[in-house]
């Protein structure tokens, strides 16, 4: 897809992301060179337009992945992360090493609301299905730049930092490490929330969890990040919520439902 504005056309240069950014392989384990092309068809890239690439079998919170890193012949720098047993792309890691020197004194056209809509279709996407943690314009390296992060209701995350003088995309991540399956997230909280005792089984069961352990409802809050992740071999859910200018921290064992870490602060 490339936009009509003469301005943001720079932009996807990068190549634009897969909508699902969930291609699977069809056997349990997959090679080395299914992995190579998992991640040549998510950013539209072909193999002979790369200059170098470096492929390694590892292990990252208890899964087995492929670490690809990769420069093309016009010095774009990837990096991946792909599940070797379906074929899920984890990470993506890009920027653009080549990218035009900036002009002294040039002053910025694109506007903020552009830059988001830049970053949202080049992830496949629209700006109303994202929730935005970041959005701001500051000077970086003698470029000014809209910094945005944002992410998904089902936890995939993304980071783009976009010149707000050309509207290039100069780098962007994507983590689909806490993905987590809409249909577990569309499960509607129980009308009772589960005691702490009880296991853990989705994200709208942890909010449960934690706002009971706050003593509030789900109409009394504005939630942040509530995400799955793995310490120490266990599956853990961590988030964040605010009340009446306080901040809530929490850390819930999945297994258990017990709380390993609960902090409360003044919100600044």
């Amino acid at each position: 897809m490339r936009r009509k504005h003469k301005l943001l056309a720079t932009g996807l240069a990068a190549g634009i992301l897969s909508a699902s950014m969930a291609i699977t392989a069809s056997a349990a384990q997959i090679t080395e060179d299914s992995a190579k092309a998992i991640a040549f068809s998510n950013v539209g890239i072909t193999a002979d337009s790369v200059l170098y690439i470096t492929t390694e079998l590892e292990y990252d919170d208890g899964k087995q992945m492929y670490d690809i890193d990769l420069m093309t012949k016009d010095y774009m720098d990837y990096g991946f992360a792909i599940n070797a047993e379906n074929g899920a792309v984890l990470s993506i890691d890009y920027e653009w090493k080549a990218a035009p020197a900036p002009v002294v004194g040039a002053q910025p056209v694109v506007t903020m609301e552009q830059a988001k809509t830049l970053a949202a279709v080049h992830a496949g996407r629209t700006v109303d299905t994202v929730s935005f943690k970041k959005a701001e314009t500051e000077p970086d390296d003698g470029r000014i730049l809209h910094k945005l992060e944002f992410y998904t209701a089902d936890g995939k995350e993304y980071e783009y930092k976009i010149d707000a003088v050309t509207g290039a995309i100069l780098k962007w991540e994507y983590d689909a490490k806490h993905y987590v399956p809409q249909a577990d997230i569309a499960k509607p909280a129980p009308s009772t929330p589960q005691a702490p005792s009880s296991a853990i089984t989705g994200i709208e069961s942890a909010k449960a969890a934690a706002l009971k352990m706050a003593g509030l409802s789900s109409a009394n809050v504005k939630w942040d990040k509530v995400k799955q992740d793995y310490e120490d071999g266990r599956l853990v859910y961590e988030g964040e919520f605010y009340y009446n200018h306080m901040e809530y921290e929490f850390e819930i064992d999945a297994a258990t439902g017990v709380f390993l870490d609960w902090d409360v602060d003044e919100d600044d």
